[in-house]
């Protein structure tokens, strides 16, 4: 075994829950978004922002991956997404922007076995690698085993060949209807890249049914093969290439498409020419060709502040018959407002035979996107020792300085489809059309809508403020909303925050819907008291018309699970109490205990139709931990909960051991002889039955410093 590395992983979980995935198409809003499911398990969720190829859906331009707290925020008992900046349904080169939410759902009561492998072998030269992986999936409805084995050699650091190839078959479980079936995936894919030319080959096909349902649904039931080339003549001059065709495993429908272009850059002017060749078959026999010529340029002004770019696209021939390849004309304004800041501004006309779109996007680019320059914004922040921890769950994002203090941001997203788009002439109803398209959660393939935001942030010594007001008009849906939020210093280890938010949405033809918020939180915990208390109220209410059962409301989403009118409203108060000895001289044990007390008191009130039901309920829990030394302690934590009035109590309770392994962690194990659930409080106590894990890790701006990170 000396000329050979072996590798395993393998897994296994007995769990009640169910895998999902969606994908959302930004709406031009921060939110709030709905997914299909509610009772989300709570930090589960994996929430990523795709940018996709407006023309090859297979072509992932950017992925960003958000942070909770950070970039979004989460009902997980409605299953809804409130996002700190507004999601574009496109890019600022229009194409189309996806949200891709992982998660998974509670089960109806019976628990299953998921488990899988994977184990690799590569050669000395660690130019060779073979893989094989194998996957059991199982949820109360279906089951589904994958298996599969990949291929990757590496001659040189120029050169990767890589094949894969796997079977998947799914059953169904019980009652449920049989889906999935037997189907396979496979690709092979060649990369090379050199001085004067890079090149890609691929093929790739993904029968319908494969997998667990953790793949692009633009992609399921296709085969694709092509290649992407580029050949540089010069230090400025350069040719790309690409073609490739599609074909649609459900039926005769397929696309034969190529692109040539030809860039010449320069340190002030880009100019380009080319040319775009679609040919496709639809799936009734009829044929759509278009021939397209490209022309653009790109100018820069102030130092490369300021860039101007116009392209416009013809068709020649009169052959702009394919929906997707239409003749284009463009025109973009980019105005760096800072090294990591630009204002937006596009505009584009599309127009062939069978399809006359307009698209407008006005807004900020941001590098990075996903959560580092809000990690600026809070290092930046000065409201004491609160400012790093608070100002993630108490600000918004903003974009544009206006002084020391002030920071404004506004988007513009649009558009309006003057010729309607046929759903018989368009391809792959899972990926919008190139232009004009925009993917409803309903299914309908377009909407002419336009929605602004802007909204303002101020930070001061001790004070900061933010707010946001947005608003969607859309042809079938009308969506307005606002959040403001406030922090507030009240001396060393005090703060004060709060946080109101209000939704509404109406469907034009349907339900409306509207949701309101309010947060109040103080903290209290100086470095020199031995007393350090958390409280925080919330009150939300929750509330629909006219909607009917089985149906979406009119954000999409989850089917409604009343008829008619329904509203709920709650109140919710947490309370935690800490005490711990400021020195170790308090006593022999005395000195190296803590005890903590937590009440939590909720009041509920829904009204479905002519139904009134309301409820008080309180939870009382308290902790107990004595050091065994200064990385080691022991505890003992217990609660209970009350409602309807004292006639149905639960009890939760049992031994842990926490240790603190390095600086600032505290991983705690433990068990809970009795248990039970809460919703409103899982993030406070674990309280279910049997063993757990919890990990507490503190960070904060100067965390990761001996890292190196952020230096140039």
């Amino acid at each position: 075994y000396r000329s050979e590395h072996v590798a395993a992983t393998a897994f296994a979980a007995d769990t009640p829950y169910r895998h999902r995935r969606e994908e959302i198409q930004g709406n031009g809003l921060s939110g709030p978004y709905q997914l299909g499911a509610r009772d989300i398990l709570p930090n589960s969720e994996r929430i990523t922002i795709e940018v996709r190829d407006r023309l090859r859906s297979e072509r992932i331009i950017e992925t960003k991956t958000l942070t909770r707290h950070i970039d979004y925020d989460i009902d997980y008992i409605g299953g809804l997404l409130r996002f700190r900046e507004p999601v574009l349904s496109r890019s600022s080169l229009l194409d189309p922007q996806i949200i891709v939410a992982d998660y998974e759902v509670d089960g109806v009561a019976q628990r299953v076995t998921n488990a899988g492998g994977r184990a690799t072998w590569t050669n000395t030269a660690k130019t060779l690698v073979v893989g094989s992986s194998v996957i059991h999936d199982e949820t109360d409805t279906s089951k589904t085993n994958v298996g599969g084995i990949d291929v990757k050699y590496t001659p040189n650091a120029a050169t990767e060949i890589r094949a894969e190839f796997a079977h998947s078959d799914a059953s169904a479980r019980g009652t449920a209807t049989a889906s999935g079936g037997k189907a396979n995936a496979w690709l092979i894919e060649a990369e090379h890249h050199g001085p004067r030319y890079d090149i890609f080959a691929y093929a790739r096909e993904q029968q319908s049914g494969f997998g667990v349902g953790q793949l692009n649904a633009s992609e399921t039931g296709t085969r694709k093969f092509g290649f992407d080339g580029r050949l540089r003549l010069g230090e400025n001059l350069s040719i790309i290439g690409s073609a490739w065709q599609e074909e649609y495993l459900a039926s005769i429908a397929r696309r034969q498409a190529g692109q040539a272009r030809v860039e010449y850059r320069t340190r002030g002017i880009d100019l380009r020419a080319g040319m775009t060749i679609a040919n496709d078959r639809l799936a009734d026999g009829r044929e759509a060709n278009s021939t397209i010529a490209q022309l653009g340029a790109t100018k820069r002004f102030f130092n490369n502040r300021l860039e101007l770019d116009a392209q416009t696209e013809f068709a020649l021939g009169g052959k702009d018959e394919s929906i997707d390849v239409p003749a284009r004309h463009r025109a973009t304004a980019r105005y760096a407002i800072t090294k990591d800041i630009s204002l937006i501004g596009s505009y584009e006309i599309a127009k062939g035979k069978n399809i006359d779109a307009r698209t407008v996007r006005v807004g900020f680019d941001i590098k990075p996107w996903d959560g580092g320059r809000i990690v600026s914004s809070i290092n930046q922040q000065s409201i004491a020792e609160y400012g790093p921890r608070s100002f993630a769950a108490y600000g918004l994002s903003q974009s544009l300085p206006i002084g020391k203090q002030w920071t404004v941001d506004f988007t513009l997203d649009g558009n309006k489809t003057l010729n309607g788009i046929d759903p018989a002439r368009v391809l792959n109803t899972a990926q919008p059309v190139s232009s004009g398209g925009f993917i409803s959660s309903d299914g309908t393939l377009t909407e002419d809508f336009t929605a602004v935001t802007a909204g303002a942030t101020y930070r001061g010594d001790r004070w900061s403020l933010a707010g946001r007001a947005e608003a969607r008009a859309g042809d079938r849906t009308d969506r307005y909303g606002m959040t403001i939020s406030v922090l507030r210093s009240l001396g060393e280890g005090r703060a004060f925050g709060g946080q109101f938010s209000w939704f509404r949405a109406n469907d034009k033809a349907g339900p409306t819907t509207q949701a309101t918020s309010l947060a109040l939180s103080w903290a209290n915990r100086p470095d020199d008291s031995r007393w350090a208390w958390l409280e925080k109220l919330e009150l939300r209410s929750d509330s629909i018309s006219g909607a009917t059962l089985g149906l979406p409301g009119p954000i999409g989403g989850a089917p409604s699970l009343v008829s008619g009118d329904a509203s709920s409203k709650r109140v919710i108060n947490s309370l935690s109490v800490n005490w711990s000895p400021v020195t170790k001289s308090e006593g022999r044990y005395l000195g190296r205990s803590e005890v903590s007390f937590f009440w939590g008191s909720r009041y509920v009130a829904d009204k479905i139709d002519q139904d009134d039901l309301s409820g008080w309920s309180n939870v009382v829990g308290a902790d107990i931990r004595f050091d065994l030394g200064e990385k080691v302690d022991v505890g003992l934590a217990g609660t209970i909960r009350e409602s309807n009035g004292g006639r149905a109590i639960s009890y939760s309770g049992g031994p842990s051991i926490s240790l603190s392994p390095f600086e600032n962690s505290y991983i705690t194990v433990g068990y809970n002889v009795v248990g039970y659930h809460d919703r409103d409080y899982s993030d406070t106590r674990y309280t279910r039955s049997g063993p757990y894990v919890t990990l507490k890790l503190k960070f904060d701006q100067n965390s990761l410093s001996g890292l190196g990170l952020g230096r140039r």
